[in-house]
């Protein structure tokens, strides 16, 4: 242990950590704990029979943050040519929960070892890293450091947990993904009531710049990511088959649906018009149809994922040119496993509820809550018409 308070002081790489490590106050409020709710379940299996499974299967979505359009799915090397090497900012427009937002993502400047600046948006390596270093927070005994949910880790310590979920990175990889997520800066307005929220992914990264995989790190989340977890805006998903997708839509998709769709009956659908995907995933394509190609490949995955059931894409087609398709109306019947999974969540966040209300924790923040609550940036729960179940 004092090797890691010794090491963690001395670290100053990236962002200056404004108090030695020793001195930051460590506490675990009851949000935090109920966070890390995610022992023994009962899951359905395929032939329809009840089974113990371990919680290292499940995570938690985090409510509008996991949402954002905050990732560049596709090659940027041909864009860094258009501008010098450079990239600009992007700006995308979303909506969560019915709500409009509009995102400006500036991308990460990291200095290559001769020298040379590259600009890089954050991509599908860094949302799996994400996933992956919220996974190890909630398995590591989450704590908050001077208020903030902060993770300390090793870069061995990710490299084992992404080759535990088919993954490989390279020790240089995970750290330049770490500089991406801490570099790369988010700007998300609210265009209901016009309040803009500026971070970055990762608030604080410390780490010493050497070839050891066993060198004590240290990262403190982003402040949006800590509102959620003081508002349990945050809801369980099944993380092991998440990462383990291969393509971009189905690992977005499984996210949206189980953090959005709360209903557990088996009979209902999950449905969504196509453009509504496109945009708020940030996905961009030649053509709609290669983009209709790279939907159904995904569908088809869960699919094999036994988490669709069935589903069909309606054409909509234009106005004006009846030959034109213009998008597609989705439906999705999901697994009865899969809605045993959501009918597990909704039963663990009402005992979550339960807990909340009857803890002299929450009692003595009763009155710090309401008022966060009336200026929170965080849109109402309340579900959007572009996702119907």
């Amino acid at each position: 242990m004092q090797k890691w308070l010794d090491s963690l002081e001395l670290l100053r790489e990236v962002s200056s950590v404004p108090k030695k490590y020793a001195s930051i106050k460590q506490t675990k409020p009851i949000q935090l704990s109920l966070f890390e709710i995610l022992t023994e379940t009962d899951v359905l299996t395929q032939d329809g029979n009840k089974q113990l499974q371990k919680g290292r299967n499940y995570s938690q979505t985090i409510e509008l943050y996991d949402f954002m359009p905050r990732f560049v799915f596709g090659h940027q090397a041909d864009l860094r040519k258009k501008f010098n090497g450079l990239l600009p900012a992007l700006v995308r427009e979303f909506e969560c929960r019915g709500v409009p937002f509009k995102l400006t993502l500036a991308p990460a400047t990291i200095v290559q070892p001769n020298g040379e600046s590259v600009a890089h948006y954050p991509g599908a390596d860094e949302d799996i890293l994400e996933m992956v270093l919220r996974k190890m927070y909630i398995e590591d005994n989450p704590r908050l450091y001077d208020g903030q949910p902060g993770l300390t880790f090793t870069v061995n310590s990710i490299r084992k947990e992404l080759k535990r979920q088919g993954k490989t990175r390279s020790h240089t990889q995970v750290i330049e993904s770490l500089l991406i997520l801490k570099g790369s800066q988010i700007s998300c307005q609210n265009l209901k009531t016009k309040t803009t929220l500026i971070f970055n992914p990762i608030d604080v990264l410390s780490f010493k710049k050497d070839d050891d995989p066993d060198t004590p790190c240290y990262l403190i989340f982003s402040s949006i990511v800590a509102e959620a977890l003081d508002n349990l805006y945050f809801r369980r998903f099944n993380y092991k088959k998440v990462v383990a997708y291969k393509t971009n839509i189905a690992r977005l998709l499984h996210r949206r649906i189980s953090h959005h769709f709360t209903q557990s009956n088996p009979n209902l659908t999950y449905s969504v018009n196509f453009s509504t995907l496109l945009r708020d995933f940030g996905l961009e394509y030649p053509s709609l149809a290669k983009a209709f190609i790279k939907l159904k490949e995904a569908l088809k995955e869960m699919k094999d994922a036994n988490v669709i059931q069935e589903f069909t894409c309606e054409p909509i087609c234009n106005g004006h040119d009846p030959r034109k398709i213009d998008d597609y109306f989705i439906k999705i019947i999901p697994t009865k496993a899969f809605s045993f999974e959501v009918k597990n969540s909704n039963d663990i966040k009402a005992n979550i509820l339960e807990i909340l209300e009857t803890s002299e924790e929450k009692k003595m923040s009763a009155s710090k809550n309401l008022k966060k609550s009336s200026s929170s940036f965080f849109p109402k729960p309340v579900k959007s018409k572009d996702d119907q179940g």
